[in-house]
């Protein structure tokens, strides 16, 4: 039926006789980006009003009543723009006339190629209300459904190479618009991209025949003729892969030609610098050649324009080893004359913050990794050549590596990141070195052993063995002395101490150097020094062994008071920050230690069970700890006392001689411990004293009554002799006729030197009361 076959018998001189299988608009991605944001179904809908219709079949027309329609050109777009509030609109409608004034065909292809595929993906697609409701004036819609129904449905990879296609050829990509071309079903009714199709063809016809001779060249030893024949094939397909790669291998600059690209790593990407000179407005394609990569792969462009003669390619894999090429362009978008090559490149970022120190014998190093490198490979060299490095330890991107048993000497250490690109088995990459320099110092031998032991005179003797060829400080640390090997620097030494010294030598005056030698020092009294040994060699040392030493202060006011038969009371004065006291008795062929708290002293006193026998008491501060070595002055405080000799008297009343007694008889006895007390024995005298009261007052003293009977110390002294045991008595009558008129009281006194040696036993006070 005539009129139901899309362009039977109807449209302008160049309707379309079967709808568009592209719509053959150049930046046609961008167009379809805007119309989205703009949440438009199809362009259509911008360019009627609400309610209003749009006529497609024989030219673009927005129907706004009966018999009313306008014809949509160019000047119509741009009258629509102050009316359209929308964000993009006006920028829309402007892009819309341009394309209208280029190919007054144009925007009617676009309309037409998407209304077919919103109606081709409705479920309804085949029913006229479908196209109605898209806004299609129902005049046609019945003539566009049945034609969009038979014209070939697209993939989404049809319909991507179909809108792409015109902008490959438009720039020359001639490969890439073959590559999307052979995806599309035949043109078919579409004459205008059966026209594209066929122009295409012929241009890749043209590019093959020219590859063709160019590779002759090459293989009969002709580069330069196989060089402009690679031109001509990129001229008419600026895209080829193939004709590129011929150009690099077969350009060869001629002296006035520009100088190379230069590519260089720079963070994110490869940057690449132009040579200098003058390429005014020069349009560039700039292409990336990956080592490996298949011949007839196609070119990676690197998006973007030099700006300053530089132009930074963020695209290049990291671990590939790539090539760039700029082609430059004339204003159709063609190659036009020789390219500008850069050497190849690895995308190999190398490693930061490479540093590395050194110590005793060995070299400390550490350095951040590449975010894409596989791991990282280190070589040292030093003196004797390359040395072998253990495996570096890795925490996130940090690695840290330490060398042990090195010789003293320069060194340098390089360090390379290696990458491994994706599907590239057993190809990769090493980063350029990064070389560190260092030099391993030569450091002290260590002391191995520190000794102490005490000397007389408040002295201590040192011996070391180790530390050959090195100085050896005896130190005193602040705080918490290091680990033995730990390396020190001589700066933070603590100062030598002062009394430790002054400088070290072998036994017998052989002089220092090394292992054997000995000192002599002689510590504070009331000091507890943690001496340590430090070997030193010039600005390095490392720490030794310790050993801890304490002088005590000496005690002081040593006295001995015996307070019972079997109990000696000791006094002196504590020590400074003594904590403990040590007091040795000597009795009877014995010593016997007792140790004193300082509080229990201070509080309670020290008293200690002894025997009658003599005895004599030592005393000095015990040490702080059980591991201090005792630097001790000598001369300990001590103390004696003799065997506890007493003598006991008593009266004896006298004899009866009918009804009166005789005078009393005064009886005094000596016991002395061991059989005997010795001839300083003191004398003996009895006083007596009376007031005239009833209760008479015992004498005070020696003199202060009347003697009314006396015995000597030798008298005492034989009779305690003459038994052996040494216990002896000796009587006297008491002298009544000096003693005063009674009642009155009698005491005994010891006289003599001896006197306070000696304990002296009373009777019973009653019995020395005469009435």
């Amino acid at each position: 039926m005539a009129g139901t076959e899309f362009g039977h018998a109807i449209g302008l001189p160049r309707a379309l006789s079967g709808l568009p299988l592209s719509p053959l608009v150049g930046g046609y991605g961008e167009l379809l980006a805007a119309q989205q944001t703009m949440g438009l179904r199809h362009l259509g809908e911008l360019l009627v009003p609400s309610g209003g219709r749009l006529r497609v079949l024989d030219g673009v027309f927005a129907v706004t009543g009966t018999g009313r329609r306008r014809h949509v050109g160019a000047g119509v777009l741009r009258s629509l723009r102050p009316g359209r509030p929308e964000p993009g609109a006006a920028r829309l409608l402007e892009r819309l006339a341009a394309i209208q004034e280029a190919d007054p065909a144009a925007l009617r292809r676009i309309l037409l190629y998407q209304l077919t595929h919103l109606l081709q993906d409705h479920p309804g697609g085949r029913l006229p209300a479908t196209a109605a409701g898209f806004g299609v004036d129902p005049a046609e819609a019945a003539a566009l459904v049945h034609a969009a129904a038979r014209r070939a449905r697209l993939d989404e990879g049809q319909r991507a190479a179909a809108e792409s296609l015109l902008d490959d050829v438009l720039e020359h990509r001639i490969r890439s618009a073959a590559r999307r071309a052979a995806l599309l079903p035949p043109a078919g009714e579409d004459r205008a991209l059966a026209a594209l199709l066929a122009g295409l063809a012929a241009r890749v016809t043209a590019a093959d025949a020219e590859l063709a001779v160019a590779r002759r060249a090459e293989e009969q030893g002709d580069p330069e003729r196989a060089c402009v024949h690679y031109e001509e094939a990129a001229a008419l397909a600026g895209d080829c892969p193939r004709a590129v790669r011929g150009l690099v291998r077969t350009y060869r600059p001629d002296p006035g030609d520009p100088g190379p690209m230069v590519p260089a790593l720079v963070p994110g990407g490869v940057e690449l610098r132009w040579p200098a000179g003058d390429f005014g407005d020069t349009r560039w394609r700039v292409v990336r050649l990956t080592r490996g990569e298949p011949a007839g792969a196609p070119l990676a462009e690197v998006a973007g324009r030099p700006v300053g003669g530089v132009l930074v390619d963020r695209g290049a894999g990291i671990g590939e080893e790539v090539r760039h090429v700029a082609l430059p362009l004339r204003a159709d978008g063609a190659v036009d004359g020789p390219p500008l090559i850069a050497a190849p490149l690895s995308v190999a970022p190398a490693v930061t913050e490479a540093a590395a120190a050194d110590g005793n014998g060995w070299i400390g190093a550490s350095w951040t990794a590449p975010s894409g490198a596989v791991h990282c490979e280190v070589t040292l060299t030093g003196p004797q050549g390359p040395a072998p490095v253990p495996p570096a330890v890795r925490a996130g991107l940090r690695e840290t590596l330490r060398v042990e048993g090195l010789a003293p000497g320069r060194y340098e250490l390089a360090v390379r990141a290696r990458y491994a690109p994706a599907g590239r088995a057993g190809r990769g990459a090493l980063s350029a070195a990064v070389t560190v320099p260092v030099t391993v110092h030569a450091w002290p031998e260590p002391v191995l052993t520190l000794t102490a032991r005490a000397r007389g005179a408040g002295g201590v003797e040192f011996g070391l063995t180790g530390g050959d060829g090195a100085g050896v400080r005896l130190v005193e640390w602040p705080g918490g002395a290091p680990a033995e090997r730990a390396e020190l620097t001589a700066a933070e030494l603590p100062p030598p101490l002062e009394w430790a010294g002054p400088g070290w030598a072998r036994p017998g005056g052989s002089g220092p150097g090394g292992s054997g030698q000995v000192c002599v020092g002689h510590p504070p009294p009331g000091s507890l020094t943690s001496v340590c040994a430090v070997s030193v060699l010039g600005a390095r040392a490392l720490a030794g062994p310790c050993v801890l030493v304490e002088a005590p202060l000496p005690v002081t006011g040593l006295a001995l008071r015996r307070t019972a038969p079997g109990l000696v009371e000791v006094g002196f004065d504590w020590p400074g920050t003594a904590g403990t006291v040590t007091a040795v008795v000597t009795q009877d062929g014995r010593r016997t230690e007792f140790a004193v708290a300082r509080s229990v002293f201070l509080r309670e006193g020290l008293r200690l069970p002894v025997t009658p026998a003599a005895l004599s008491v030592e005393a000095h501060a015990a040490p702080r700890s059980a591991r201090s070595v005792l630097a001790s002055a000598g001369g300990d405080a001590r103390a004696g006392l003799p065997a506890d000799v007493a003598i006991a008297y008593e009266l004896v009343p006298g004899a009866r001689r009918g009804l009166r007694r005789g005078p009393a008889v005064l009886r005094v006895t000596v016991r002395a411990p061991g059989g005997a007390p010795g001839p300083d024995l003191p004398g003996f005298v009895l006083v007596a004293r009376g007031d005239g009261g009833r209760n008479p007052r015992r004498p005070g003293g020696p003199s202060g009554g009347t003697a009314v009977c006396r015995v000597t110390g030798a008298e005492l002294a034989a009779a305690a002799a003459g038994t052996g045991t040494g216990t002896g008595t000796v009587e006297r009558p008491i002298d009544t006729a000096v003693a005063p008129g009674r009642p009155y009281a009698l005491r005994g006194f010891l006289l003599g030197g001896a006197a306070a040696s000696v304990r002296l036993e009373e009777p019973p006070l009653l019995s020395l009361v005469v009435r």
